[in-house]
């Protein structure tokens, strides 16, 4: 009888006994994940940019550092996400500034404090299709706001497709 009696206690058991979860591999799988988006966020630098502007094609290898970003789009011109001028009041300005721009350029440098010897950073994000006279206004502006570095952000495209993009375009308008 204690044969029979080990088989129905160890029945009873296996009845009463609930599925356990194993969350070792569970936190093993998580802890490597969070240690591969940590490592790969630092390497890559987003700019707030909008649908609305396509930025130029660029062979480049020097990466831009973060600073103040203006963003010119079809509409509006656009300081850290303030929009600071409307493009469709500055066409037939003759001033050779823009004064929304120069106001809110002007804060941000009182902000910042004493400028440097070459003048603050900037950089212009406008789309590949912005008018030259707004380009000319915008750095103008900044210029005389002591934002004398400006840079232009652009897509940044491999040597090779620079060149194949480029006879295929001559391919194109033989």
């Amino acid at each position: 009888m204690s044969g029979v009696n080990i088989q129905r206690r160890r029945q009873r058991q296996k009845k009463g006994k609930t599925a356990g979860l194993n969350l070792v591999s569970l936190m093993d799988i998580f802890t490597i994940l969070v240690f591969f988006l940590m490592v790969n966020s630092s390497e890559v630098e987003v700019l707030q940019s909008s649908s609305k502007i396509k930025l130029p094609d660029s062979t480049s290898e020097k990466r831009p550092e973060n600073r103040l970003v203006i963003s010119v789009s079809e509409d509006d011109l656009i300081v850290q996400g303030r929009p600071v001028a409307k493009i469709e009041a500055l066409v037939g300005d003759a001033a050779p500034m823009i004064q929304g721009l120069k106001t809110e350029l002007e804060y941000q440098a009182n902000r910042r404090g004493e400028v440097p010897e070459g003048g603050f950073e900037i950089t212009v994000m406008g789309d590949k299709e912005v008018p030259y006279w707004l380009l000319k206004k915008i750095l103008l502006t900044c210029q005389n706001t002591d934002f004398a570095q400006v840079s232009l952000a652009v897509n940044k495209v491999t040597a090779e497709l620079a060149t194949t993009g480029a006879n295929a375009d001559e391919g194109a308008s033989s």
